[in-house]
């Protein structure tokens, strides 16, 4: 799982060009605090955002909230194994960094709806595409 997580915070890094100014800046810290486990906490941070946009009652909403769980999960493992904290002291450490991810993101989507009609971007996209390939590799 360590080697999941190193390849993947170089792929959820999308060119800056495509990032709204700051962005990457302001998520890079928010996560710092998560360690290695930091690539799946922005993952489950972008999928509970999307849940929270569409509502959990919709399909899309059910899925993400399937995501957010896998992510979140293979994130406290990850941190348990890297801190030798117990499970529900680590998901306790890594609770607050998905919700304050997912804040971010959901800033990023409601400015992207007002300034375009369209919650996504391209940087957005990427995210997404590398975090679902991150919950395949994880079994989820």
């Amino acid at each position: 799982m360590r080697r999941i997580a190193v390849v993947l915070a170089l792929a959820l890094a999308p060119p800056a060009a495509a990032q709204p100014e700051g962005f990457s800046g302001a998520m890079d810290a928010l996560l710092a605090p998560g360690g290695e486990a930091a690539p799946m906490l922005r993952c489950a941070g972008l999928f509970r955002a999307f849940r929270l946009l569409v509502g959990e009652d919709t399909e899309i909403g059910a899925e993400a909230l399937e995501g957010e769980v896998d992510l979140a999960v293979a994130a406290g493992l990850l941190r348990e194994t890297e801190t030798g904290a117990e499970a529900a002291t680590a998901l306790e450490e890594i609770a607050p960094l998905i919700a304050a991810a997912a804040e971010l993101y959901l800033d990023r989507m409601v400015g992207n709806e007002a300034a375009a009609g369209n919650v996504m971007d391209p940087g957005l996209d990427e995210t997404l595409a590398a975090c679902a390939e991150l919950r395949g590799a994880i079994g989820g």
